[in-house]
């Protein structure tokens, strides 16, 4: 039996989308620069939202590509960082996924209460 590998495998598939809803509620507070959203991720979440940069920058530039969040390189304390922030876009499509989210929850919440009753 793989179980081990289907769980690994099932929490990619959960944590892709709900990385992308974070980052987005994290820029809708404010602009923040990669590894700024990597240590929010990480004291949010701990090890469950924890990311690492092969996953967090490629996801970055999805999001820029499908024009949820813009960016621009900004040089502080003499370091170039890219700066993200939420585009208008991105907070239509925020909107909607924090909706859709709140109603998954309380259905799969309603089903695990079910559980113990049956």
């Amino acid at each position: 039996m793989h179980v081990q590998t289907d769980i690994k495998k099932w929490r990619r598939e959960i944590r892709r989308g709900v990385l992308k809803m974070c980052v987005l509620l994290l820029l809708s507070r404010r602009e923040m620069y990669g590894y700024e959203i990597s240590k929010a991720l990480e004291t949010f979440g701990g090890d469950v939202l924890h990311v690492d940069e092969g996953t967090l920058y490629p996801l970055l530039r999805r999001l820029e590509n499908d024009e949820y969040v813009t960016a621009e390189w900004r040089f502080s304390d003499g370091k170039a960082r890219r700066y993200y922030r939420i585009t208008q876009k991105g907070s239509l499509f925020l909107d909607a996924i924090k909706n859709f989210w709140r109603r998954l929850i309380d259905a799969v919440d309603r089903i695990m209460e079910g559980e113990k009753h049956a």
